[in-house]
């Protein structure tokens, strides 16, 4: 069972994603409303996320430091970044993070599509 860890700050749009997530089978899900408490959430899990999937723009640490934090931490589940913004910064930020040493899923534009996260979860099990 994936165990996902779902960092948005943006209540609809984490409401959504927990939605598609359910019915791709995605059950096991903490949220987290900003990169702050996201990384406090990871501190207190007894095992990482297989997957830890977070919002490039938020309060309290945005989408970059918590890529920094994961790889400060060595993480070594998945990512999958999303984004609201500029493709552009969407695809620095995984750059970014693949330079770091973090496998990332994907990086997805809001709103989500859920056959691209589908393929994004599914890349988790190939690795």
């Amino acid at each position: 069972m994936t165990r996902l860890l779902l960092i948005e700050d943006e209540e609809t749009c984490r409401e959504i994603t927990l939605i598609a997530l359910r019915q791709l089978g995605v059950t096991n899900v903490v949220t987290a409303t900003d990169g702050k408490q996201g990384l406090k959430l990871l501190d207190r899990m007894t095992a990482p996320p297989d997957v830890v999937m977070t919002d490039l723009l938020m309060p309290n640490k945005d989408g970059i430091e918590i890529i920094a934090e994961l790889v400060a931490r060595q993480y070594g589940g998945g990512l999958i970044l999303i984004s609201g913004a500029d493709p552009s910064l969407l695809k620095m930020a995984g750059v970014m993070a693949t330079d770091g040493g973090i496998n990332v899923l994907a990086t997805l534009l809001k709103p989500l599509n859920e056959d691209a996260l589908k393929y994004a979860l599914e890349r988790l099990t190939q690795a």
